[in-house]
């Protein structure tokens, strides 16, 4: 029997080439210092126990509740990372002087971003700084992405995102993500094209002319499953358990519902994990 216990993480994940096909995804769980790789895991039985503790996943406050995906309310309220121009990049005020730390801005906002086109439960804009899209793409689980632009600051994406989102979802709806299986036929080269043929002249300048390949994923799942669509949460129910059927995005997908794990980070858990057959 294999077992993880301590503070709860959002999943961990990498690709690895294949010789034909999407890059195959693979997902760590991690929890406290030890992490339990989870690809392998599929159709094992897993049980996951909320211990009653939750701690905060920056300064470690013990609290009855957290926000923002394992934030304490003094830190929500006072981390640049947790500022609303997190999830609305376009009202960004470090120009202003305003940043609540202009060190994370000078580190995390002022720097190049991509602005991306990405198919998970439809194509979607998107954006992310640089380097780190194939984590991105992952973590929302898209099945193909492409870039489309590149911004000098996170504010420019952000204004170049909404801009785009006249025309295009710019949120990923979960439901639909986790029952795609991968076999969209969304033709992201020709919806990049049409996109830029109605990019204002302002936001030309920051069109990639050479975005590279489509990249597209295979996530962990058993043959023929299909996921319940039913929520699972910790503060309901303390015990999550089951067989493992799949991984994609930031969930686990069981035969009783899903499991969204970056939801939970922050959470104290025992991990538990034994064969089907047993």
């Amino acid at each position: 029997m294999k077992e993880l216990r301590g503070q709860l993480q959002e999943l961990k994940n990498r690709t690895t080439p294949s010789e034909s096909g999407p890059l195959v995804v693979e997902y760590e769980l991690a929890a406290g210092q030890n992490t339990l790789p989870l690809s392998s895991l599929l159709g094992e039985h897993i049980e996951l126990k909320f211990t009653g503790d939750k701690t905060c996943i920056h300064c470690g406050r013990r609290v009855k509740k957290l926000y923002q995906s394992g934030y304490c309310y003094p830190c929500v309220t006072t981390l640049a990372e947790c500022d609303l121009c997190i999830v609305k990049p376009h009202d960004c005020h470090y120009h202003l002087g305003t940043c609540r730390d202009s060190a994370f801005g000078d580190t995390h906002c002022m720097i190049p971003h991509y602005v991306y086109l990405a198919d998970s439960s439809s194509v979607k804009v998107g954006l992310t700084r640089k380097g780190r899209q194939l984590k991105r793409w992952m973590d929302q689980g898209a099945t193909s992405a492409i870039l489309l632009a590149e911004t000098p600051t996170r504010k420019a994406a952000g204004e170049l995102e909404m801009h785009i989102a006249e025309h295009l979802p710019d949120k990923t709806d979960w439901r639909k993500m986790l029952k795609d299986t991968g076999d969209s036929d969304a033709d992201l080269v020709q919806i990049r094209r049409q996109v830029i043929e109605q990019l204002d002249d302002n936001y030309q300048n920051y069109v990639l002319e050479e975005p590279g390949p489509v990249a597209t994923f295979g996530y962990p799942r058993l043959a023929g499953f299909e996921p319940k669509l039913k929520s699972l949460s910790f503060d309901k129910e303390p015990v999550v358990k089951g067989a493992l059927c799949g991984i994609k995005g930031q969930y686990l997908l069981f035969e009783e519902g899903v499991l969204n794990i970056r939801k939970h980070a922050g959470f104290h858990i025992e991990v538990s994990v034994s064969s089907a057959n047993n």
